[in-house]
């Protein structure tokens, strides 16, 4: 295995009872029902630090007299990150509706390899609307997107780079690179698994290899150094192919999706109360 990975050391006991108790608490002060929770920020991913952020994210949905009132709730609940815990949630409307525009980032929750609660049923209920959703639009778009803007923001037109960011680039380019390689297979959310499942040229590997380890002895605080040419080349060669696949829009299907949709989310509303 190039990268290693063990999710019980990314998120150990003590922190895993500390969040789940704040999500209940959480749920309880907003008067929502969370249908899952899961890590998704790069403890998930598999390339943190011992002082990364736990990004915790959720779905959640209220019961039917909030989605009636005539000043309904925000459809997202947000909490100011306190320590190293940021803690926020979708309703699960909003997060129909975004997967409707082809955002890919629910789909990824549901690959999350840390996952902290998650309502019975649910996930059985929604991975074949999320699969439906994300074969109507494809993922190439959204992870070209993400992998170019990184790209643009942080790396490209500059000598000397901030060297973290190299895995902001690298994680949606190498999707990109599955999506390609293993078409109408999910990809996972987490980086050595992404890895583990593609044949990575051999001085992109080991420039990934090294650029962990450096992080990971490091913390956030990794460093500025000089960009590196065999991860430039393989995000470049990507980045090429993905800028010609890429496609937008649902294809014909979509209205009976919105049907599926909506359903779901009014079979969830009622079981909330």
């Amino acid at each position: 295995m190039i990268l290693d990975f063990n999710p019980d050391a990314a998120v150990g006991p003590e922190q895993r009872r500390d969040i789940t108790a704040r999500l209940a608490a959480l749920a309880a002060e907003e008067g929502a029902r969370v249908l899952l929770c899961v890590e998704s920020g790069s403890r998930a991913w598999g390339f943190h630090s011992p002082d990364s952020d736990y990004d915790i994210r959720f779905l959640y949905v209220r019961p039917a007299d909030a989605y009636l009132a005539l000043r309904p709730p925000r459809d997202v609940i947000e909490r100011p990150i306190v320590g190293e815990i940021d803690i926020g949630g979708w309703d699960l409307g909003k997060a129909l509706r975004l997967m409707a525009r082809g955002n890919a980032i629910v789909g990824e929750w549901l690959t999350s390899p840390i996952v902290y609660a998650e309502a019975p049923g649910f996930r059985e209920a929604f991975t074949p609307l999320v699969q439906a959703w994300r074969g109507s639009f494809g993922d190439v778009a959204h992870y070209y997107g993400l992998a170019r803007r990184q790209w643009g923001s942080f790396i490209e037109n500059r000598d000397e780079v901030k060297l973290k960011k190299y895995f902001y680039v690298l994680r949606p380019a190498i999707t990109l690179d599955w999506l390609r390689r293993r078409p109408g297979e999910p990809a996972p959310m987490n980086l050595p698994a992404l890895v583990e499942g593609l044949d990575l040229p051999a001085a992109t590997a080991e420039a990934l290899q090294a650029l962990r380890e450096a992080k990971q002895a490091a913390g956030e605080g990794v460093g500025i150094g000089p960009r590196v040419p065999a991860l430039d080349a393989y995000v470049g060669e990507v980045l090429g192919w993905a800028h010609g696949a890429r496609r937008r829009g649902p294809d014909a299907e979509s209205e009976g999706l919105w049907a599926r949709s909506d359903a779901m989310f009014r079979d969830w509303v009622r079981l909330a109360g």
